[in-house]
């Protein structure tokens, strides 16, 4: 009973904890990124409507990922949200300085304030200020022919994780290049683990980072100089 109550205090401080971090982070930059939205109250585009509810990353959490990437020149990377609401992890992201960064938002509600937070945010330690949010289908997004960081944070279920992961390796077959995967469901790793493409470069509680090999990686230097 104790030990119950215990976790129930705990799981509370850290859900107030996350609520602060994110309030503040709203505050300083001028955006409103925070609060919860059920997908059955959201317009989706695109014919798989799996999404998962609207929930904005940790700040904190994802910066320890941002930090940990596998990642010598960001220049040479272009960082893609997929699932990215309202913006908060493009403006996470912008605090590096990556060749360009792109949203992909399949919730219309969530994509235009995504395009209102852009527009009105602080410049608070932003290293690029090349940021976009797409209303598109994760499945029928046509990813950049750079350099590439995908972030997931939860947003949608296994069947379309599948579907954007075979878009990614025939991407990667026609044009290689590098690819560093950021998952932060841990959870939804049995989808990944085991792809030829893919080997896993950190494992951590809160996230998995994966990579494609580094044949592709020169590969793609060498024949597409991008």
């Amino acid at each position: 009973m104790i030990a119950r109550f215990a976790d129930r205090v705990i799981y509370e401080l850290r859900r107030q904890l996350t609520f602060a971090q994110g309030c503040w982070f709203d505050l300083t930059r001028g955006v409103r990124t925070s609060g919860f939205a059920s997908s059955d109250s959201l317009t989706l585009m695109g014919t798989e409507k799996s999404g998962f509810a609207y929930l904005p990353t940790r700040p904190a959490r994802a910066r320890e990922a941002l930090r940990d990437l596998p990642v010598k020149n960001h220049l040479d990377h272009v960082f893609v949200d997929l699932g990215s609401g309202k913006g908060r992890m493009l403006f996470l992201a912008a605090e590096f300085p990556f060749h360009s960064i792109e949203g992909v938002e399949f919730a219309e509600e969530l994509h235009a304030k995504a395009l209102e937070n852009i527009a009105r945010c602080r410049h608070v330690r932003w290293k690029c200020d090349r940021i976009r949010s797409i209303n598109i289908d994760a499945v029928d997004y046509d990813f950049p022919l750079r350099n590439l960081v995908i972030y997931l944070f939860n947003p949608f279920g296994g069947a379309v994780l599948r579907k954007v992961l075979d878009n990614l390796s025939a991407t990667l077959k026609e044009h290689p290049r590098h690819l560093v995967l950021v998952l932060t469901t841990p959870d939804s790793a049995d989808v990944i683990e085991g792809l030829s493409w893919l080997s896993c470069y950190r494992r951590t509680p809160h996230y998995h980072i994966y990579q494609s090999h580094d044949d592709v990686a020169v590969e793609r230097s060498e024949n597409n100089g991008l």
